[in-house]
Formats: structure tokens, sequence, C-alpha cells
């Protein structure tokens, strides 16, 4: 596939992270979703990093995913050029969302459970082929992507996990996906995302 590079919106210890565009059509595709340029993200290594597998660990991991539905889809991965072209998820970092002032005011107990059961669903799924994610806690690989429902007139919360470089095959039953999000957003009292998730929950739970 061929694209231009946007603009980089992440450096990694180990890869560059860009919003790239398609080239060679003479029209702008639009995203009948929301109307966006067709946009997708770029993960490509880092010149300097001593790890030169990033094509093949994250395409394969995330191709893996992609299999029970999990994570952007793949679009390309290139071995000879050490990168993978994936979809362009439109949200932000799940640590940014819950300590936003936003989610106080606007996002509801139920919109918030309803949300926690599509990412329980997914780290079930993950689960279900023995693919652990591993760096699931901190809540920096999972994106919260907001969709007005014009039917219900309500906001409906979807969460994304991304970036499976390190991601691991484990035997059945050893998988952490499950253990890594209970405990983040319950079993750690001094956590900021547990303690704001007890306090929206506290009416359901």
């Amino acid at each position: 596939m061929k694209f231009s590079k946007i603009r980089q919106i992440a450096k990694g210890w180990s890869s560059y992270i860009w919003i790239v565009k398609t080239r060679g059509t003479n029209k702008i595709r639009e995203n009948h979703e929301d109307g966006k340029k067709n946009e997708f993200i770029l993960k490509e290594v880092r010149e300097k990093s001593p790890r030169k597998d990033l094509a093949e660990r994250e395409g394969k991991m995330l191709t893996w995913a992609n299999s029970v539905g999990v994570g952007p889809k793949v679009k390309e991965v290139n071995y000879i050029e050490n990168y993978v072209l994936m979809e362009y998820i439109h949200g932000e970092k799940l640590f940014d969302w819950i300590l936003n002032e936003r989610f106080d005011k606007e996002v509801t107990r139920e919109e918030f459970w309803r949300f926690l059961k599509r990412l329980y669903a997914q780290g079930i799924l993950l689960d279900s082929i023995n693919l652990s994610h591993n760096q699931l806690e901190g809540g920096k690989n999972i994106l919260v992507s907001a969709r007005f429902d014009k039917k219900t007139q309500t906001t409906e919360y979807y969460p994304t996990i991304i970036d499976f470089e390190k991601a691991t095959i484990k035997n059945p039953g050893q998988t952490r996906n499950i253990g890594q999000i209970e405990s983040m957003f319950f079993y750690n009292p001094n956590n900021i995302v547990s303690k704001k998730s007890r306090e929206k929950l506290n009416a359901i739970i």
C-alpha cells in the first residue's frame, strides 16, 4: 500500500508511530462512519533500536488478536521495511479519559459499566486464543472511542486494545488479560483509575 506520512504522534523505545494517508487515488476516500479522510497508523522500527523484529512481533500478535475481533485491524505487515500498517482508531487513552473532568461530568454509571463489559469481553477473547497482552494495567494501551447513538440519544464508549509488540502466547490458563484489567479498575486501592472507577460504579456494584 502506498502512503504519505502526515505527522508523528508517538515515539517509543523501539518504534515511531505515524498517522499516514494512502496515495495513488484521484479522489480522497472518506470513512463512511465519520467522514474522516482515509488515514491509517504506521508503526515502524527506530533506526537505533536494538530490536529489529518489530514487524514480525507486532504483526504476528496483532493479526492473531484480529482473528477474534480485538485490536486495530492490520492493513499491511512489511518485513523488509520493518513496519506494520493498521487501522486508525480515533480515541483517547483510557488513563487520560478517566482523569479528564469530562469523565466525572458526562459519563454516566451505566455508560461506564457497559464500557467495562466490552473491555472484559475483549480480554476474554484474548484469553480464548492464549494471547497475553502483558501491558494493560497502566491504561495507556487501551483507546476509548465515543459514539453518539441517535436512536437512544446516548453516548456509548468503546475500548480498543493497542500495542501488541510485547504480547506473548501462553499456555492455556496462563494469560493475564482479565487479571490486569481487574487490578487496574478495582483491586489496587492506590491507583487513581481504580479510585475513580469505584466512585463511578458505587451505585451498581
